[in-house]
């Protein structure tokens, strides 16, 4: 398991960084500047999300045809699993389990075909930018959050889970779903 307690915790996974947030404090507290687009590891944004989470929830197993994710953990604790299933990545198939607390004050960026799983121990505040706007119809890849395939390290306790992540099929049907779709989506970008 990684803990993201230093600025220069290393992710095992192509494309996947730490980015370490500024801190700016005064006597009253402390601003923290969680996203600069000129910071190493960043891209542009335009979809800013936040989800607030009860302790035991899990949102995942997703993948992302269409775009990059930036997470940010404001508040709280969880477990972040990672999942390259990107077939030409040199870290295809590797997995990594994140021990993650908003004290480390960090983001995590997430490529297009790095499955991803967060475990709220804590309840927590997690804010993303997305690099392409969210679209329904491409936000259908994913797989139970316990697939053994997945390599993850998985925390004891009662698991809350939405019904879409609770009904997602196996890892094998995520694998092929996403790369059906990745070539669909090349298709119609080259058309445009």
């Amino acid at each position: 398991m990684i803990r993201l307690q230093h600025a220069n915790a290393r992710l095992p996974i192509d494309g996947c960084a730490v980015v370490p947030a500024k801190p700016n404090p005064d006597a009253r507290g402390c601003l923290y500047e969680i996203y600069r687009a000129e910071w190493p590891g960043t891209f542009p944004t335009v979809q800013w999300n936040a989800c607030v989470s009860k302790a035991g929830v899990v949102r995942g197993v997703h993948v992302h045809v269409d775009y990059q994710e930036y997470y940010t953990l404001l508040a709280g604790r969880g477990l972040l699993g990672l999942h390259d299933i990107r077939r030409d990545s040199a870290t295809f198939g590797r997995s990594a389990t994140i021990d993650w607390r908003a004290e480390d004050r960090c983001a995590v960026t997430i490529p297009c075909g790095v499955a991803h799983v967060l475990w709220f121990i804590e309840d927590s505040v997690l804010a993303f930018g997305l690099s392409s706007y969210w679209s329904a119809a491409l936000d259908v890849v994913g797989c139970r959050w316990d697939d053994p395939a997945l390599g993850f390290e998985i925390p004891e306790g009662a698991k809350s889970l939405s019904e879409r992540d609770d009904e997602s099929g196996s890892y094998a049907e995520m694998v092929q779903s996403y790369e059906s779709l990745v070539a669909q989506h090349v298709k119609q970008t080259a058309v445009i």
